[in-house]
């Protein structure tokens, strides 16, 4: 039973994969099933048995993005230090690891650049849209208890800082994705996250 369960595991990352390579190649929309069941070299019923539908596969896409980014923030978090090195050490891994974790780099090329309006991706799409009102209210938080610390300016709306936050991050990383040649954000991702803390340190 235990290796069943270890194969279906392998079958599963297989077929997530596959569809990433053909989402990137074709884009969301042209992609088809059976040309991710032949890239995966399974039938389209192996791929019904681990998601329901295409939506579903991209959806599984994302969580793997997130749980890599995540990790990063622990692992930024776990190195202690003060509120300001703590901020940094969570905005410069955010970035460097897009240039190490190509699976990673990969699915952010696709959520940003390949997907385009699709009518199945609706409840996704509203989903998304609440889980970044929820971290924003996370990074938020954050903010808010290094203002009460003294690391960060006293007159700093905590909510702004946030949407700062993510603004600067995501700006970065649209910004290097669509021309890796000209700088490596991996290198600068420190230089990077010393210029927003400028703005918001005490």
């Amino acid at each position: 039973m235990r290796r069943t369960a270890e194969e279906a595991a392998q079958t599963r990352q297989s077929i997530l994969d596959a569809a990433l390579l053909v989402f990137s190649k074709k884009g969301y929309h042209a992609t088809r099933l059976t040309d991710i069941a032949q890239e995966a070299e399974v039938t389209r019923g192996a791929i019904y048995h681990h998601f329901d539908n295409k939506a579903k596969l991209y959806e599984a896409l994302l969580d793997e993005a997130s749980a890599m980014g995540s990790d990063a923030v622990q692992q930024a978090m776990a190195g202690g230090g003060s509120f300001a090195e703590i901020c940094g050490r969570i905005l410069s891994s955010s970035l460097a690891v897009l240039e190490t974790n190509v699976q990673m780099r990969q699915i952010m090329e696709l959520s940003l650049f390949k997907i385009g309006f699709d009518p199945e991706l609706a409840e996704l799409d509203e989903a998304r849209q609440q889980q970044a009102v929820t971290t924003v209210e996370a990074i938020a938080q954050m903010m808010q208890a290094g203002i009460a610390n003294g690391d960060l300016k006293p007159n700093l709306d905590a909510l702004d800082a946030a949407r700062a936050f993510i603004a600067y991050q995501n700006g970065l990383i649209m910004l290097w994705l669509t021309n890796r040649q000209a700088f490596s954000i991996g290198e600068r991702a420190a230089q990077f996250a010393e210029i927003f803390l400028e703005g918001i340190v005490a």
